[in-house]
């Protein structure tokens, strides 16, 4: 039998500050994996790995914060960010005060600011947006950006170097892969494996993604990633590769994308709108940091996937999903 493994990357976005933020998600997506395959060993096959980019901008934002709203403020926004890394691990619940927290307009000891919740998300959004984009002066936090994402496709090559690649991406971690594979697949970027190449590069699946924005950076709504297993020469692989963008109508920052324009509209396989988070929640803005552990979002991952590894086991058709 042919070497069944498949490697899996996710990426985060912005407001992460633990190496570990997949955790949950990537359990779900091995149960989902192994219920969709009906071998219970079969995520053994499963090579996963986490693309932890924050360490390369949040020295800065953290300094931001300091000069500029002191004392308090800081209090405010690192219990901000310990909600949202909650909520990325999986609490539902957590979700609950960081929506509450955003009605909040003035708090004792934070006498500069008001809105402090809305403060810290354009803090963390906008301030991630602004360092890492690349400057005239500078591309320092470009690279080492890229720099984390290409060390943890790298641990993946190490294991299987030629295994096709799944890549989950969450907010501006979906602008940081595109850019990633898209860099590589102009030769902006070298690497000795196939599969740290991106040429192995079969599903991607963007969540909540703000990728329609940075279209306007190239003007004319850019070109888009194309991904390399559509014409690998095993029709199996050429059948499993997709582009998902998942995004919950009430996430603001979330767009469809086929509609730029017919080279966006081959490239993107389907805009798939979901209701991520829990309740209420999950009818405001906040849903947007609810991707990750939602079942709607990782069961169709785990499928895919899924079929893919029984279809290279087996010579299985494609069923629809």
């Amino acid at each position: 039998m042919a070497d069944s493994r498949i490697a899996v990357l996710f990426v985060h976005g912005v407001g992460i500050r633990e190496p570990d933020y997949a955790r949950t998600a990537i359990a779900q997506l091995r149960r989902q994996f192994r219920a969709a395959t009906g071998y219970p060993d079969a995520d053994d096959d499963l090579i996963i790995e986490s693309a932890y980019w924050a360490p390369a901008v949040v020295e800065r934002e953290d300094r931001l914060e300091r000069r500029v709203v002191p004392g308090f403020a800081a209090g405010w926004f690192g219990a901000m960010n310990k909600l949202t890394q909650k909520v990325a691990t999986g609490s539902t619940l957590a979700l609950v005060p960081l929506a509450l927290s955003g009605l909040v307009r003035h708090v004792p000891g934070i006498p500069r600011i008001h809105w402090p919740t809305l403060r810290w998300a354009v803090t963390n959004f906008v301030g991630d947006v602004v360092s890492y984009q690349v400057s005239p002066h500078s591309r320092e936090v470009y690279d080492a950006v890229h720099g984390r994402v290409r060390e943890a496709l790298d641990r993946l090559a190490e294991q299987a170097p030629d295994a096709p690649l799944f890549v989950v991406a969450h907010s501006l971690g979906s602008v940081i892969a595109a850019d990633h594979f898209y860099d590589l697949s102009k030769g902006r970027r070298q690497a000795a494996t196939a599969l740290a190449g991106g040429r192995t590069l079969t599903g991607f699946y963007t969540l909540g993604s703000p990728i329609a924005l940075w279209t306007q950076r190239d003007g004319d709504f850019a070109t888009p990633l194309q991904i390399p297993a559509r014409v690998s020469a095993d029709p199996v692989l050429a059948a499993a590769a997709e582009w998902i963008n998942f995004y919950d109508a009430d996430d603001v920052l979330a767009f469809p994308l086929k509609g730029l324009s017919d080279e966006w509209d081959r490239a993107v396989d389907e805009d798939r709108s979901v209701s991520v988070g829990a309740l209420i929640i999950g009818m405001s803005p906040v849903s947007h940091v609810a991707y990750w552990n939602d079942a709607a979002v990782i069961r169709p991952i785990a499928n895919s996937i899924a079929w893919l590894w029984n279809a290279r086991r087996d010579g299985a058709g494609r069923p629809a999903r």
